[in-house]
């Protein structure tokens, strides 16, 4: 007697299935030959290098001191600088707000410096109108320059003292320096926009 075996019903493909054959074709998509690397790659590869310091924090904390040292030897002793992969903090208390103001000038021309955050209190106060004043002005810059995408606002500083604005730091491009100077020039009680930025 002659055995028929049934034919073998054919099992339909299920969605794990084709995600694991989707996916292995994304691998495959993805492979490159030897030597060549995927536009995507290259562009992290050159936002790291970009995000590296090019110069040593301990370099950059002895130019802030000796810049410090050349313009006023007492700033040495009432601030202090801590930097941190090109990104400097600079604490103490100054004398009065000129002294502040030339602390952080200073700080933005060491070679290397990405960022720089200022906490440093004035020890002689000006009056209390003033101060809100500079305060005012101050918040309003900021929150312009966040506003606006062409700005990196992170490589400026501002410092307002008496209605006088100080900005400080490492322009990108004339294009965006005009632009920040234009939104201090154009806010209301600035007497005068003073430009230490560096291109």
């Amino acid at each position: 007697m002659i055995s028929v075996r049934p034919l073998r019903q054919r099992r339909p493909v299920t969605g794990t299935v084709l995600l694991l054959l989707a996916g292995m074709g994304a691998l495959l998509a993805g492979c490159q030959s030897p030597g060549r690397e995927s536009p995507e790659l290259a562009r992290q590869r050159a936002e790291a290098a970009a995000e590296a310091p090019a110069v040593p924090d301990s370099q950059i904390d002895e130019q802030i001191h000796r810049l410090w040292k050349e313009k006023s030897p007492e700033m040495n002793s009432r601030l202090n600088v801590t930097v941190d992969r090109g990104e400097v903090l600079l604490t103490g208390n100054a004398r009065d707000p000129d002294m502040r103001v030339d602390a952080v000038r200073l700080a933005w021309q060491a070679d290397g410096v990405r960022k720089v955050l200022n906490e440093i209190k004035i020890a002689d106060e000006s009056s209390l109108s003033d101060s809100a004043t500079d305060a005012w002005i101050n918040t309003k810059l900021w929150a312009a320059l966040l506003l606006d995408g062409q700005v990196k606002s992170s490589n400026y500083s501002i410092e307002t003292v008496n209605q006088v604005v100080y900005i400080m730091g490492v322009a990108r491009s004339g294009v965006e320096l005009e632009a920040v100077l234009q939104h201090a020039r154009e806010l209301p009680r600035v007497r005068q926009v003073v430009n230490y930025v560096r291109r």
